[in-house]
């Protein structure tokens, strides 16, 4: 199997990638490979400066509590309105004739 190597974009140390993988990424032109240890360095420094909390852009954990609480008022509210609706508008079923039918 072929091994190709290309230089680390950081440090300039050659990186070896094996087989197809390497090809593509060499016809492709890919300039930016890092080696192993300027790929460690980068995330023990994220990780000491804590980047990679910030990076999780998700909701804070009380608002992700909240939003099935909020959901679970919605649909009883619906519920109820709905049940409310339906006891308060008679359906033709139960409402009294107009007139007299002229079967009697």
């Amino acid at each position: 199997m072929a091994v190709f190597s290309l230089p680390c974009s950081s440090c300039g140390t050659p990186v070896e990638i094996p087989g197809r993988y390497g090809f593509k990424l060499k016809s492709a032109g890919v300039a930016k490979t890092v080696c192993t240890q300027c790929r460690q360095g980068a995330f023990l420094a994220s990780r000491r400066d804590n980047i990679s909390g910030q990076i999780a852009l998700g909701p804070s954990p009380g608002r992700r509590r909240l939003i099935p609480l909020v959901a679970a008022v919605a649909a009883s509210a619906l519920l109820i309105a709905g049940v409310v609706w339906r006891a308060a508008v008679p359906t033709a079923q139960e409402a009294l004739p107009v007139s007299e039918s002229p079967s009697r």
